[in-house]
């Protein structure tokens, strides 16, 4: 059997899918197989329409391009909520790989599952958890380890109200791992004051979503999960695919809500071609962020000049008008900092442009002429400062950049990126 990653209706690589993968799971084979079957419900397709109704009333759906990407970003958004409902039953807990590029395994072909714009670099994995039941989840490396690890108990998905309030965040600094590099956690309502591998659980609490920050595509890996629940209240039946479907509708339905406001109050809150002051968030702990929007002609380019302030990632993403995928595989639609080139300071400089202006670290638009930015600052030495973190942002004439990379070096570098991301899927 054979692995086909595609973004789009585009096939991006190929690599084996065998139990050796971290992520080709029968689990995840079965629940994949699920959400497809929810997403062809009468429920999710109304869904979606009325997410695609909500888009063309925003004025970017008028443009040439606002229209051309609308379909396509609405339905990730449908086929997201349907792999949001597939793993719910804490009595029944399953590792679920989610926000996931589109992909043929298993004799599937599973379409894009993206919302909010997640970050490209990470492997996010989802458990649903409760307060009444204790677990054991379970971490074995399957190669050179990710940038981070962070895991966050959560009271809701992406579209519900809570989605934001994280009851508690570990990261891998928090945990202890064993001589081979992989970690044990225990998850029940105990507090357990001073214990590193265990998440307290609330009565809010349902899930937890596991972050595996891949930097290196090319040589780390994500670590293969694993969880067993060892007690609690006997399970119910489980949900049907009705019940399912009405759980998936009404994420999709929330979503658009939660979108359109990130959306308008958050990347396209300022000017084009500015980023926000970047953000400490969570006290510190995660980093920084800073978003923005571009609009360029084909001729011109916006020139990021970034600050790591001592983070060991920092990354810089693109998206479209309306939060959704472009094709980051065939295109370096996203740079961190093991991707890109340092400046001689320690800093980076990204090139934003819809046409190669053959500098290095180009950030493609895939040809787009408006869309979203997001820039990450994580693992950092400490509480950063965000002051000194971004020294330029400046809107240029693509012609007055400095030729550094030529079109065999350009193809070269989407070349090894698109066989470093199909490592993912192979031991």
């Amino acid at each position: 059997m054979r692995l086909f990653l595609f973004i789009a209706a585009t096939c991006a690589c190929a690599a084996p899918a065998h139990a050796a993968s971290p992520l080709a799971t029968e689990a995840q084979r079965s629940m994949e197989a699920r959400a497809l079957r929810l997403l062809a419900s009468k429920p999710v397709q109304a869904q979606i329409a009325y997410v695609a109704t909500r888009f063309r009333a925003e004025p970017f759906a008028a443009t040439p391009e606002g229209g051309a990407t609308l379909a396509a970003a609405a339905a990730e958004i449908g086929f997201s909520g349907a792999v949001g409902a597939v793993n719910q039953d804490a009595a029944r807990p399953q590792v679920e790989w989610l926000w996931t590029p589109a992909h043929d395994w298993f004799g599937m072909h599973v379409p894009t599952a993206k919302v909010l714009m997640p970050n490209v670099d990470n492997v996010f994995r989802l458990i649903p958890v409760d307060a009444a039941s204790h677990y054991r989840i379970t971490a074995a490396p399957t190669g050179n380890v990710p940038t981070q690890v962070s895991l966050q108990l959560l009271p809701g998905l992406p579209g519900e109200a809570s989605w934001s309030k994280v009851i508690q965040e570990m990261l891998d600094t928090d945990i202890r791992r064993d001589a081979k590099g992989g970690y044990t956690l225990t998850v029940g309502p105990e507090k357990l004051a001073g214990t590193h591998n265990h998440i307290a659980t609330t009565p809010a609490a349902r899930f937890i979503l596991v972050r595996d920050t891949v930097a290196d595509w090319a040589h780390q890996s994500p670590y293969r999960l694993s969880v067993t629940r060892l007690d609690g209240p006997p399970p119910g039946p489980p949900a049907g695919e009705a019940a399912q479907a009405a759980v998936a509708a009404s994420l999709i339905h929330q979503t658009v809500d939660q979108l359109l406001g990130l959306r308008a109050h958050g990347f396209l809150q300022g000017p084009p071609n500015v980023l926000t002051p970047p953000k400490v968030r969570e006290g510190g702990r995660w980093g920084l962020s800073a978003s923005g929007h571009f609009r360029l002609a084909d001729d011109e380019a916006l020139v990021l000049t970034l600050d790591p302030v001592g983070a060991q990632y920092l990354a810089v993403q693109l998206a479209n008008g309306w939060l959704g995928s472009v094709d980051y595989l065939h295109h370096t639609a996203s740079l961190n900092n093991l991707q890109a080139t340092p400046n001689a300071d320690g800093s980076f400089t990204f090139v934003i442009a819809p046409r190669d202006p053959h500098t290095r670290n180009w950030l493609d638009t895939t040809g787009l002429h408006e869309g979203t930015i997001f820039v990450r600052w994580q693992k950092l030495p400490a509480v950063p400062s965000a002051a000194p973190a971004i020294r330029i942002v400046k809107l240029v004439k693509a012609a007055a950049l400095p030729a550094q990379v030529s079109n065999t070096a350009r193809e070269l570098e989407v070349r090894a990126r698109t066989a470093g991301y199909a490592r993912r899927f192979s031991p």
